[in-house]
């Protein structure tokens, strides 16, 4: 392989201890080798980043392993004129040559003193500490709902119907009853009435049937325990959303910005910019972009068959967000996004309708990150014009396609 950079290091990064490698290109064939070895800890990164600026060498590379690439690249992104470079562990894989547990370190080094390495999209400090605020947030929000769930299987259990006569046990009816069962076990009749908010569609003696029944000590101590984790989360959201904020800040006019295309809400634009960042010039186009999130469709084909055409793997956070997103945009009246999803949903499918107004999305982020501007409401009246003479026409079609397979009838006497 032809040799590009004059020095270049490897380091394989587990848990507990860095393998580093560098080689120094020379006149003869083979690189000179210089190995050592550095634990996880914090001392020990400090001396590995002494130890590279003594050899010289600015070019290092080492694999996206988990989570611990972090504290290794954080420590050395600080060195003036250092070129990181992540690598994709699959992409490495995928590279011909001998890679074995001993010489992963040099392997890594060989290939980026070659130029075969790319490297992974790796965002500003700051963005980085937002996703992991925003990742947790996430994580907590999908606990509650399992903590949900697990209140409704104790319901269940235990033959009380509440969330077949009240549309959640998560509203303030719902958590005031919880609240009675905990103290008392059961719910009568006048209880229940003043739990009930306004609003409510079922009747008091409705609700009061569905929930006829009494609950030992230990089943009450059980639901207590079951509502103050819920409680927990609750007052875990609220301190993430606190934090969120903060360290949002310095995006909000990006934030703002985002939030004027349709179905994306502010806490959805937070989580967008969180994951892509806001200095998209890593990425040449916005289809570069759409890879890199899942969204672009496979191109497996042989010999003129199509094998699939499944979206490829990407970022899954980011997928999701722009995927529900997408659900609240196909819902906005008079939207180029939803002009299109109900043009071709019966063409498409729900699912793969929705996967290319999620693409469309992130391709309307990308352009407006890069220049600025507004998201352009002008240009949904004129295609909403457009799908409506579509729609028009469609109708017109199907009347004189009826109209040419209408058959007249002789008729007969009575």
């Amino acid at each position: 392989m032809q040799k590009i950079l004059g020095k270049s290091c490897g380091l394989d990064v587990h848990k507990e201890t860095i393998e580093a490698c560098v080689l120094i290109s020379s006149n003869r064939d083979e690189p000179e080798v210089i190995r050592e070895s550095f634990t996880t800890m914090r001392g020990d990164l400090l001396r590995l980043r002494k130890w590279l600026t003594g050899l010289g060498c600015m070019n290092v590379a080492m694999e996206s392993t988990g989570v611990y690439w972090r504290p290794v690249y954080e420590v050395l992104e600080d060195v003036k004129g250092i070129n990181l470079c992540l690598a994709n562990a699959r992409h490495m894989k995928n590279l011909p040559g001998r890679k074995t547990d001993v010489k992963d370190a040099e392997w890594i080094a060989q290939l980026y003193m070659c130029g075969l390495l790319d490297k992974s999209y790796v965002p500003e400090k700051g963005i980085r500490d937002l996703r992991e605020i925003t990742r947790f947030y996430s994580k907590i929000v999908q606990e509650r709902v399992r903590q949900l769930n697990r209140i409704e299987k104790f319901l269940q259990t235990h033959g009380f119907k509440l969330s077949s006569v009240l549309s959640s046990i998560d509203g303030v009816s719902s958590r005031r009853i919880l609240e009675k069962l905990c103290e008392e076990g059961e719910v009568s009749a006048s209880d229940l009435r003043s739990c009930l908010a306004r609003g409510v569609h079922k009747t008091a003696d409705e609700i009061a049937y569905a929930i006829v029944g009494k609950l030992s000590p230990i089943s009450r101590a059980l639901l207590r325990l079951l509502l103050d984790t819920l409680r927990s989360h609750d007052a875990s959201l609220e301190d993430i959303l606190r934090e969120m904020r903060v360290a949002s800040a310095p995006y909000g006019s990006m934030i703002e910005l985002l939030t004027t295309i349709p179905g994306i809400s502010s806490l959805s634009a937070t989580y967008i910019i969180a994951e892509i960042g806001v200095d998209l010039s890593t990425f040449a186009n916005s289809s570069k972009l759409v890879s890199w999130a899942g969204l672009s469709p496979s191109n497996e084909e042989s010999a003129g068959v199509i094998k699939s055409k499944k979206i490829t793997k990407g970022n899954n956070y980011v997928k999701t967000v722009l995927c529900q997103c997408a659900w609240s945009a196909v819902y906005a009246r008079n939207t180029r996004s939803s002009n299109w999803y109900w043009r071709n949903v019966k063409r498409l499918g729900q699912k793969k309708a929705i996967i290319a107004v999620s693409r469309k999305l992130l391709c309307y982020i990308y352009c407006m990150l890069n220049t600025g501007e507004v998201y352009d409401r002008s240009r949904d009246v004129a295609d909403t014009e457009r799908y409506h003479a579509f729609k028009l026409e469609s109708a017109k079609n199907i009347v004189s396609a009826s109209e040419k397979n209408t058959i007249d009838l002789p008729m007969t006497e009575s």
